[in-house]
């Protein structure tokens, strides 16, 4: 959305707040701020509730998931780590949650997450609502675009400390003669009595020409060939006055960063150092030249824990351990702790001796979120295992030494219908367990990657042939039941893909795609194995991509054609309604099977433009067919997950002047798996419109007596599986008249799927079967001969038809 259009949203949005309290007198309901009324804002929103002290971010939409970086949908936000919602926002997201339901009022807030050095700031609305059942719940939208502040600029630019970047000039014969200034800060400009445009790429010693031949270069010097540190200097300016400094020095390759640090005012005020070193909260001492201890602040006692008396007794070489020069280093407190420290010395009279005044900053946290931060940038934060940039690395590593190397791609088989039926939860404890049993198969000198979601990689230097060995292991281990906490024991397998180097090429991301390519084979050869790249499977991949690109040409020049199957009264054989059912006619291919082609559409996505498209055609159809012959439409999971589902139904009906109780929408049983607030929401909300819901399938699910419990279907369509069976399977017949009893008592239709047979039809009326479908009728066929074939079934329609 533009700037404006969300701007406008927000008002929009706060406008309908207010004026819902004040007709409620409290807070508003969700049901009616909520429900159908958000538009255009549905996507950047999230819904927050739970019980008292445990939200949960209940449903998201499409744009707050992306800002959210990461899945949104029933992620706790009481006990978030970094981990989570990774710079900050973890505690900005439960921060305006409490201020909206402490107050019962609008907030208004910034959000911040930091990443990469570069802070991120959106603005956030909090709104208090209320549910009919008097649950509290807050609805969030991104209230307005996301600005950037780079972090390492605005630090560069504000510090006082001047800050020099320098490339290293060499000689012919490779000896560094000079320096070239690259960057530098206001505040180094300053103390060079210059200005940063004129002072950049400046040479070192055109700037300041004293410094030819003086140790300060000896020092810049002597950093390029590795001997870094800190050191202290007095240099005069060009308008004659002097300088004192503090240099630190760090080098990467010719490469030198230089801070600046003016110390002119610590020796102009040298009477009011003692003041200063008592009261300061760094921890600072004095020490002789000899080492030892002539004085100490009350910051260094409190925080290495000796009493001053004790400490006076120190050598202060006796707090490091292995003490090096230079500024990092690590100290021991008096419980024995370890710590690092960045240290900074230098001399200062006191009392008439030459001493050494010492600061130390404790940065052990710091270092610690160094650490941190770089191995969370390799490694999976899931499993542990390296991650996809690790990985890549690792893999371009092998290849360049030119020796042999395999690699395996692997992912695990229906993993998604473990998230959808026990929850993420129970998914991270299995791809835990899996990444345990990867790196049990492993030999020494193999590794093992989590390249995302459920996919993994393995790169072994083991020869072919037993590298075969190794999938065939891995495929064994990943195939043996997984116990996953509070859940039955989960089968799950895996399939593999392996290319080989340098026999498949010698570029990491051409043997990735192969070895992608030989997995795509493995699963579609019936998954739980593993396959060898082949040139001929680039063949196969280069035909599903062609198949792919000619489904979105035909969807773009609206080419796919909807057919229509009768649905027929059990007793009378009167039509009832028609199944709409996608066909696609190929130039070139013929007619493609579905089979074939909306497994592509929905793994790419096109399915929910595809859907609508079969919707808006059906209803314009079936207004034109008898009024008491309905239409059934099938909508896909994927359809559920846009953000205006009802408004599209909505609007079929209203440009098609279908009547709703005419449409009849059928559900498949992955929309009930993912049995969350919103969906029920949209099934309740499509009822409200006046149109009627069907189960398509049933009895082939985990649970599905459970969804009969959560929404009231219209109808129940016994699987085409359980109609086949019927004549050769005792147990068939048990089951369907279980099913059709069970409809009945609670006031749903049955429909049988896949009627072929006279004897069918016949043990399906016996059973009480309220609809049958199938070939025995007719096939589905073009709305054209429905209309011929709904005019000569006035009658009641015969088998013969």
């Amino acid at each position: 959305m533009s700037g404006d259009a969300t701007r406008n949203g927000i008002e929009g949005l706060l406008h309908r707040w207010h004026a819902a309290r004040a007709a409620a007198g409290g807070l508003p309901a969700y049901e009616d701020m909520v429900l159908g009324n958000l538009g255009r804002m549905a996507s950047r929103t999230a819904l927050v509730g739970g019980p008292p002290g445990h939200p949960r971010l209940l449903w998201v939409g499409e744009a707050f998931e992306g800002w959210l970086a990461r899945p949104g949908a029933d992620l706790p936000l009481k006990d978030l780590a970094l981990d989570d919602l990774p710079g900050g926002l973890a505690q900005s997201l439960r921060e305006i949650v409490g201020d909206v339901l402490a107050g019962a009022e609008p907030v208004r807030a910034p959000c911040t997450r930091v990443a990469g050095g570069v802070a991120y700031t959106t603005g956030m609305l909090g709104l208090p609502l209320a549910t009919r059942g008097a649950e509290r719940l807050v609805l969030l939208c991104l209230a307005g675009a996301t600005t950037r502040t780079n972090l390492l600029k605005t630090l560069f630019r504000s510090t006082r400390q001047g800050m020099v970047a320098a490339a290293a000039m060499r000689d012919g014969a490779g000896a560094v003669r000079d320096f070239r200034v690259l960057a530098l800060n206001d505040a180094a400009a300053a103390m060079l009595r210059s200005t940063v445009e004129t002072a950049q790429w400046q040479r070192l010693t055109t700037l300041l020409p004293h410094l030819r031949g003086s140790a300060a270069l000896a020092h810049l010097v002597a950093a390029v060939e590795g001997q870094t540190g800190g050191y202290e200097a007095s240099y005069p300016r060009p308008d004659g006055t002097t300088l004192h400094l503090r240099i630190e020095i760090a080098a990467i390759g010719d490469l030198l960063g230089v801070t600046l640090t003016d110390i002119g005012d610590l020796k102009a005020r040298e009477a009011s150092a003692r003041l200063l070193f008592e009261h300061n909260p760094v921890p600072m001492w004095l020490a002789g030249e000899d080492g030892a201890v002539l004085a100490v602040n009350d910051a260094a006692t409190a925080h290495y824990g000796f009493p001053r008396e004790d400490f006076l007794s120190l050598s202060a070489r006796d707090l490091a351990v292995a003490p090096e020069p230079g500024a990092a280093q690590r100290h021991r407190r008096r419980d024995g702790s370890l710590i690092d420290v960045e240290v900074f010395s230098g001399p200062i009279p006191f009392e008439g001796l030459s001493a050494t005044l010492t600061a130390c900053v404790d940065v052990t946290e710091q270092r610690r979120a160094e650490r941190r931060i770089a191995h969370m940038a390799h490694h999976d934060a899931l499993t542990g295992l390296p991650n996809r940039v690790l990985f890549h690395r690792r893999l371009a590593e092998a290849v360049a030494t030119g020796r042999p190397v395999g690699l395996l791609c692997l992912d695990l088989d229906h993993f998604k219908l473990v998230n959808d039926t026990l929850g993420h939860p129970a998914g991270d404890a299995l791809l835990r367990q899996v990444a345990e049993r990867l790196r049990a198969c492993l030999p020494a000198d193999g590794l093992v990657a989590r390249l995302g979601g459920d996919e993994f990689a393995v790169l072994s230097a083991l020869p072919s042939p037993a590298l075969i060995g190794l999938a065939d292991a891995i495929v064994a281990a990943l195939g043996r039941p997984f116990a996953l906490p509070d859940h039955q024991d989960v089968t799950v397998g895996a399939s593999i893909g392996i290319a080989l180097a340098p026999e498949h090429g010698e570029d990491p991301d051409v043997l990735l795609r192969k070895a992608d390519t030989a997995l795509y084979a493995a699963k579609a050869g019936g998954r739980r194995t593993r396959r060898l790249f082949e040139p001929a499977m680039d063949a196969a991949l280069q035909g599903r991509r062609a198949l792919e690109r000619d489904l979105r040409e035909a969807i773009a020049a609206e080419a796919l054609e909807v057919h229509y199957q009768p649905l027929v009264a059990t007793g009378s054989l009167a039509v009832t309604g028609c199944e709409a059912l996608l066909r696609w006619r190929h130039p070139e291919r013929g007619f493609v099977s579905p089979a074939t082609f909306i497994p592509v559409a929905e793994e790419t996505g096109l399915i929910a433009a595809v859907g609508e498209w079969v919707l808006a055609r059906a209803c314009r159809e079936a207004a034109g067919w008898p009024g008491g012959v309905r239409v059934a439409v099938n909508l896909s999971p994927a359809q559920f997950r846009t953000p205006d589902l009802v408004g599209t139904v909505a609007r079929a009906l209203a440009e098609s002047g279908l009547h709703p109780a005419r449409l009849e929408l059928e559900i498949t049983e992955q929309v009930m798996l993912e049995e969350t607030t919103a969906n029920l929401a949209v099934l309740h909300q499509l009822r409200a419109l006046g149109v009627r819901i069907a189960i398509d399938d049933f009895g082939t699910g985990y649970a599905s007596l459970s969804y009969l419990r959560v929404f009231p279907f219209d109808k129940i369509k016994i699987d085409r599986s359980f109609t086949a069976a019927l004549g050769r399977e005792a147990t068939a017949v048990a089951i369907v008249q279980a099913v059709i009893g069970l409809g009945a008592s609670l006031g749903m239709t049955t429909v049988a799927e896949g009627v072929e047979t006279e004897a069918q039809l016949a043990a399906l009326r016996r059973s009480g079967c309220g609809e049958v479908q199938g070939f025995l009728f007719s096939r589905p066929v073009p709305a054209t001969e429905l209309r011929r074939l709904l005019g000569e079934a006035a009658a009641p329609w015969t088998a013969a038809a």
